[in-house]
């Protein structure tokens, strides 16, 4: 891989990070998640269309990659968008890894 190209993709996926946690600390969920409706995700299984908070997926790939999130899951992750910007980032989260209003928000 050429130096330029992992630049490049390196300028995209810190900003993707940072907006993702900028948005978890201006609207953070206080009573929970709620499931939004359903939606089909990028790999064409059933999903629930949610704040990327209550989703054990993203959790899961932030917790292992923080700010080198490898390329294909950040464009996995934009393919997987439900919602206008405006409204949040919201996700087509595989039913599985949804996580549901009453439950601990740990990763399990």
């Amino acid at each position: 891989m050429r130096r330029s190209t992992r630049l490049i993709s390196l300028g995209l996926v810190i900003p993707m990070l940072l907006m993702l946690l900028l948005l978890q600390l201006l609207c953070p969920p206080t009573f929970g998640h709620t499931l939004g409706p359903s939606c089909q995700t990028p790999e064409k299984t059933e999903g629930r269309c949610v704040h990327f908070s209550a989703c054990r997926f993203v959790l899961r790939q932030y917790g292992m990659y923080k700010e080198h999130m490898p390329p294909a899951i950040m464009r996995f992750l934009q393919r997987a968008r439900c919602r206008p910007k405006k409204e949040g980032y919201h996700l087509c989260c595989e039913l599985k890894d949804v996580i549901p209003a009453n439950a601990n928000s740990k990763l399990k």
